[in-house]
C-alpha cells in the first residue's frame, strides 16, 4: 500500500543465502498432505515471461474481512514454504491481529473463493507477517538474501519482476516488470512506521501490491513491495512519484522460516529498548546522529542482567555461531536477534562515554 514518505541512503556489505523446501510428502493432521513438497522450479536462463508464469500459482491475495464476510482491505502475500506458508507486509494484516472481529483469507491465483488464514508471525519494524493459509498445497517459491548478507549482491539496472493484486481484487496478479534503481539501502518514514534496508526498484505497484512478491531474473524471490513514493505540489496536492518504488528485503523472513514452519520459533529478548539515528531523525532528536542502537530503557529482569545502561550504543552483537553483526542501526540489532536463540549466549560490543567495552548477555 502507496504510503507517503521521504528516503535517505546507506549502503552495506552481502553474502548469498538460498532456502529450499522438503524433498517428500508429509501428513499435517485431519487427513490432509502436503505433496507440494519442493519450490517451484526455474531454468536457467528462463525470460521474465516464463518465470511470472511459472511464480502467479504462488502469489496470493490477502484479504482481512469481517466477521459477515465482508472485505476490510487488501494485499498480496507469496508462498514461501511447504504447508502452505505465506509471506506478506504487516500493514496488510495488522488490523485482523488479536481481533474478534477481522479475520483473514487467502485468495489463490484466479480464484474467488478464499482460504481461512492464521498469523503466525509478525515483526512491525520490518513490515513483515507470516502466514499460513487452509489451503496447505499451495506452491511455493526459493527465497534468496541478495541485500542484507550477500555476495551475490543486487546491481543497478537488474532486472525485476513484481506480481500482485493491485487497486482491485478484480486486477488479482498483476504482473509488472523494471530495474533495481539504486544499490544504496533506502530508509522510509510513513504516518505509521519508519521503514529501513528497502530495495528501490521501478517495477510499478501501487495500493494492494504491498506484500507481494520482487523476483530476480535468476528466479529468487528477493523481497515483498510495501512503498510508493509520492510527492506533494506547491498547493499540497498529491501526484505519483513515477517509477519509485520500493520493497523490504526477504532476509529476516529466510532466518525464521523453517522454525516457524516448525512451530518451534520463539524470539529471544535482548531486555534492551532503544533507537537508531534515523528513527531518531524522525522523533526529532537531533542529538544523536551516530551508527549504532542507543540504548534508552533496560528491563530489570530481562537479558541485559545490568551489563548494559541506558545511555550505552550497541555497535556490534556477535551471536552463538560466530556470525557477526555490525550495528549501524535498528534493523541490524533486530538481524542479530532473529539469527539467535532464546538461551544463547552473544557477546555484545558496545560504547559508553568515550569507550569501548564488551560483554556477554544469555538470551531469554
Amino acid at each position: 500500500m502507496k504510503k507517503k514518505l521521504l528516503f535517505l541512503s546507506f549502503a552495506f556489505l552481502f553474502c548469498l543465502i538460498t532456502l529450499t523446501g522438503c524433498s517428500i510428502s508429509f501428513d499435517v493432521g485431519g487427513g490432509k498432505t502436503v505433496t507440494n513438497t519442493e519450490p517451484l522450479k526455474i531454468e536457467a536462463g528462463a525470460t521474465a515471461t516464463e518465470i511470472a508464469e511459472e511464480y502467479l500459482s504462488a502469489t496470493v491475495t490477502v484479504m482481512v474481512e469481517d466477521n459477515a464476510g465482508d472485505s476490510i482491505s487488501f494485499g498480496s502475500g507469496v508462498a514461501v514454504y511447504a504447508g502452505g506458508y505465506i509471506a506478506t507486509n504487516y500493514h496488510v494484516i495488522d488490523s485482523a491481529i488479536n481481533s474478534n472481529y477481522f479475520h483473514l483469507e487467502v485468495y489463490l491465483n484466479g480464484e474467488t473463493t478464499g482460504y481461512t488464514a492464521e498469523i503466525l508471525w509478525y515483526n512491525q519494524n520490518l513490515d513483515l507477517a507470516i502466514i499460513r493459509s487452509d489451503y496447505y498445497n499451495i506452491p511455493f517459491v526459493k527465497m534468496a538474501d541478495r541485500w542484507i548478507d550477500s555476495t551475490d549482491n543486487l546491481r543497478v539496472l537488474e532486472q525485476v519482476i513484481t506480481i500482485g493484486t493491485p487497486l482491485d481484487f478484480g486486477l488479482q496478479n498483476t504482473v509488472s516488470l523494471g530495474y533495481i534503481s539504486s544499490t544504496e539501502h533506502r530508509y522510509a518514514t510513513s504516518d505509521t512506521n519508519l521503514y529501513e534496508d528497502l530495495i528501490q526498484h521501478s517495477a510499478p505497484i501501487s495500493n494492494g501490491n504491498s506484500g507481494g512478491p520482487l523476483f530476480d531474473m535468476k528466479g529468487n524471490l528477493i523481497g515483498l513491495n510495501t512503498l510508493g513514493a509520492s510527492d506533494k505540489t506547491s498547493n499540497g496536492q498529491q501526484v505519483d512519484a513515477n517509477s519509485i518504488y520500493f520493497a523490504v528485503p526477504i532476509y529476516p523472513i529466510m532466518e525464521i522460516i523453517e522454525d516457524v514452519a516448525n512451530g518451534t520459533y520463539e524470539t529471544p529478548k535482548f531486555g534492551i529498548s532503544g533507537y537508531d539515528q534515523f528513527q531518531a531523525a524522525s522523533m526529532g532528536i537531533s542529538s544523536f546522529t551516530e551508527s549504532g542502537f542507543k540504548i534508552t530503557s533496560v528491563e530489570s529482569t530481562g537479558a541485559s542482567n545490568g551489563k548494559l545502561q541506558v545511555g550505552d550504543i550497541v555497535t556490534k552483537v556477535t551471536c552463538k555461531d560466530g556470525k557477526t553483526f555490525v550495528i549501524e542501526e535498528r534493523n541490524d540489532f533486530i538481524y542479530a536477534i532473529l539469527h539467535s536463540s532464546v538461551g544463547d549466549t552473544v557477546t555484545v560490543e558496545y560504547k559508553r562515554g568515550n569507550s569501548t567495552s564488551s560483554t556477554t548477555i544469555t538470551l531469554n
